[in-house]
């Protein structure tokens, strides 16, 4: 497990600064079709597995504070330059460094696929979410199932209300409650 999340860090700080170039447009559409099912408002947003920072800017329009978390080190240094209202960590997404129930959404867009034990992140996802609150969490279709995604939101504590294919691109979606 160590190996693997050592391996994915160790590709995307070497990739950082082409990530977007490569990238940009098919995560854009990713984050339009999350924002239906985000609130509009809420106190704190988690972009778990932010990357270069890209969505950070859209849901700092829906929150007063954005958490963004990355494991790779030059992901993070080009988020900061793009999302200067946003708090930025570097954290493993299966060990985050905060409280119990300290958000009221959590979005994690294309992270799942990479972690070697995708329920464990699904219960830190929900251990960091406060109750009523909202996660959505896409992954890679090849890699993941919708009915994986609603099985590990389910036995994580979560109720999910919509888990399905992202019509017309390459992830499948959960979201769900607390």
């Amino acid at each position: 497990m160590i190996n693997k999340k050592y391996e994915l860090k160790r590709r995307y700080d070497a990739t950082a600064d082409i990530y977007d170039r490569r990238y940009e447009e098919i995560q854009r559409k990713k984050y339009e079709f999350v924002m239906e099912y985000l609130p509009p408002r809420a106190r704190r947003i988690l972009d778990l597995g932010c990357g270069t920072g890209m969505f950070l800017e859209e849901l700092s329009k829906r929150s007063k504070l954005v958490v963004g978390v990355d494991a790779s080190v030059e992901m993070l240094k080009v988020a900061q330059r793009r999302a200067k209202g946003a708090v930025l960590v570097l954290a493993d997404a299966d060990s985050l460094p905060f409280a119990n129930s300290s958000f009221d959404v959590v979005v994690s867009v294309t992270l799942l696929q990479n972690m070697p034990d995708p329920a464990a992140t699904m219960r830190e996802i929900t251990r960091v979410l406060k109750r009523g609150g909202t996660a959505v969490v896409t992954s890679i279709k090849r890699k993941h199932r919708p009915d994986q995604l609603f099985a590990w939101a389910s036995a994580a504590g979560l109720k999910p209300t919509q888990v399905s294919e992202i019509e017309g691109n390459e992830d499948v979606i959960c979201v769900a409650r607390k």
